[in-house]
């Protein structure tokens, strides 16, 4: 794995989402480790520190999917007051990542998925 290259590529997923997404406040790549690849956006936030959290979001995800016999999970969405945390699973090259979109509330949820579903398409790798 060239670790220069999957940084370039997520951040250019990144920037593509924050473009394409009407709403989207913010955009974070991180391992599923809890390490922060890249981000984009005005919305200012720890890109580390949210990194960390999503990580333990995900893992949280893998085991009440596990437990409830319902498969690999692929998405999250953290549905608040005041916006969205959407998050996808991804593979590039196969290397896992995890994508994170922030957006105010008017963005609409199915294209939010949509747009997150074609993350690993517009990076070449789907």
């Amino acid at each position: 794995m060239d670790r220069n290259e999957m940084t370039r590529h997520a951040r250019l997923a990144a920037e593509a989402l924050m473009a394409d997404v009407s709403g989207a406040r913010a955009v974070l790549v991180a391992t599923p480790d809890g390490f922060d690849l890249a981000h984009a956006g005005a919305l200012p936030l720890d890109a580390s520190r949210l990194a960390a959290m999503v990580s333990s979001m995900a893992a949280l995800g893998d085991a009440a999917s596990r437990e409830a016999a319902i498969g690999q999970p692929h998405c999250m969405v953290v549905d608040s007051s005041a916006g969205r945390l959407v998050m996808r699973s991804v593979q590039w090259r196969g290397e896992p990542m995890v994508v994170v979109l922030l957006a105010d509330t008017s963005a609409l949820l199915g294209m939010v998925l949509n747009a997150l579903n074609g993350v690993e398409r517009s990076m070449g790798i789907a």
